[in-house]
């Protein structure tokens, strides 16, 4: 076998223009069959572009494309997928409200044969295609370690299943190239490592896999590697420099205002008890920080807070009032506003429509000043004002939601996971402007995977395992103790 046999992807000259940015510049890549492949570079370099671009959800507007030795044109996603690349995303994409083994069987539909009439008719030789499809779909669960799980609804699973699960489903296509984009995002270190041990089974058994990972542990064993800089320097882009956050005043004012209280929390799944009685306040001026595992209920905490998730038992109580059953977009005017974990931006609106947005419940004549603010806190959007949200990079639209968020004067903010999936040098801009706000009177509740940084910054923490809050504390001294360093900060 030549060289050029042993090439599962050959890509050339592909570049990919949104309005005046140039997002990818004469890009080129080979991908060797049965290696494991990292893509590197900043926020903002074009990585998730090119991943979109190869799997036919960007067309490019220009390139040669070849997988397998057939030269493709990457102009539709099932066409790709059914020419054999696969992939996951930087933000779950999963169905919700179906099975894990549904989600799976999902996957394999690109490989099926009987077609419509047969699905329709149910007809024996569609009854034994699906069978076979079923069986293939636990297979996968198994393989990814998550096969007990199968008849769980995808949204009850946990964090870290979740991003399994979506990687057997990309399996169930049998892809010659399996494209994972920040599959460690949001993991916590136990999880990360099961992540690598799947990552490595992968290739040993002889997939070839394409991995976008800012963190090095992940990329670092026998993977080899790409890097894409910035095509556009003139737009700004010339990294962020690192700078160390100011230290919040520790410790709290008993005396300040309970903005936020919440009291016998309880949430429920289906039969799965998801919040099991937390209880926490949150003061005027202060940064309260809940961190935990994947799966301890720190976000479904927050959905709950905000009426996107209903409430089993227990309070919450806003401004001295019960908040129970309100709808998130009643809230919201009353100044709780939340950063969903995955940004939710509007990815077809412009960086400037998407802060409108933010202060669609507004009426005073100071909204462009505050756009102007928000400006101010990141360069980079008002370089930007024009782009479609859904052309930046993940950085760029934590940086949006953030200032979507401010657009609507909060009293409370609520921020989930700000720093998922982020370079390095982009999580310190992130805390850096976290603590910039807090500092500006904002009150913030911060969850975050990132047990060290949230501390830091943090008044008082909460730490939350299977639902409950077992810990509370000042930010420092819960950063000192050793049962949380042990747990959550890898001592």
């Amino acid at each position: 076998m030549s060289i050029h046999d042993n090439i599962v992807l050959s890509v050339s000259g592909a570049s990919k223009r949104f309005g005046g940015v140039q997002a990818l510049s004469d890009v080129g890549i080979q991908i060797q069959r049965g290696q494991v492949y990292g893509l590197i570079g900043p926020n903002g370099a074009g990585k998730t572009t090119f991943f979109n671009v190869i799997t036919g959800l960007y067309v490019p507007d220009g390139g040669n494309f070849v997988l397998g030795g057939t030269p493709y044109t990457p102009q539709a996603v099932h066409q790709v997928a059914k020419a054999g690349i696969a992939r996951t995303f930087q933000n779950i994409r999963l169905f919700a409200d179906m099975t894990a083994i549904e989600n799976v069987m999902v996957g394999r539909h690109i490989r099926t044969k009987s077609g419509l009439i047969g699905a329709v008719f149910r007809t024996p030789k569609f009854k034994a295609e699906e069978a076979a499809i079923k069986e293939r779909a636990q297979e996968l669960l198994d393989y990814v370690g998550i096969g007990k799980y199968a008849e769980f609804k995808a949204r009850t699973l946990s964090y870290g299943d979740q991003r399994r699960l979506e990687i057997a489903r990309a399996l169930a296509t049998d892809p010659q190239l399996i494209a994972l984009d920040e599959p460690a995002a949001g993991m916590n270190a136990t999880e990360k490592v099961v992540l690598r041990e799947l990552i490595d089974r992968i290739r040993n058994d002889g997939r070839t896999i394409l991995l976008i990972e800012h963190r090095a542990g992940l990329r670092q064993a026998d993977c080899r590697g790409h890097t894409l800089r910035r095509a556009a320097q003139r737009e700004g882009d010339r990294g962020l420099p690192r700078r160390r956050p100011q230290e919040s005043l520790r410790g709290t004012n008993d005396m300040a205002q309970t903005l936020l209280k919440v009291s016998g929390l309880k949430v429920a799944y289906g039969g799965i008890q998801a919040v099991k009685g937390v209880s926490f306040e949150v003061r005027e001026g202060e940064l309260v920080s809940l961190i935990g595992a994947n799966g301890a209920g720190k976000t479904t905490t927050l959905k709950a807070i905000t009426g996107l998730q209903p409430v089993a038992a227990g309070g919450v109580e806003y401004l001295g009032k019960a908040i129970k059953g309100q709808g998130a977009w009643d809230l919201a005017k009353q100044g709780l506003v939340m950063v969903p974990e995955g940004r939710g931006t509007f990815t077809r609106m412009t960086i400037t429509e998407n802060l409108l947005m933010g202060a669609y419940n507004r009426k005073d004549g100071e909204i462009q000043a505050d756009i102007d603010k928000v400006f101010g806190l990141f360069p980079r959007l008002k370089e930007r004002a024009k782009q479609l949200a859904g052309t930046m990079s993940g950085g760029e639209q934590q940086m949006l939601a953030m200032g979507r968020a401010l657009m609507a004067r909060p009293k409370v903010l609520l921020l989930d996971e700000p720093s998922m999936g982020l370079s390095p040098i982009m999580v310190d801009k992130i805390f850096e402007v976290v603590n910039d706000i807090h500092q500006q009177g904002v009150t913030i509740l911060l969850v975050e995977q990132n047990a060290s940084r949230a501390l830091q910054l943090a008044n008082r923490g909460y730490v939350m395992e299977s639902g409950e809050v077992t810990m509370e504390g000042e930010g420092k001294a819960l950063l000192d103790d050793p049962k949380v360093r042990a747990a959550y900060l890898g001592e």
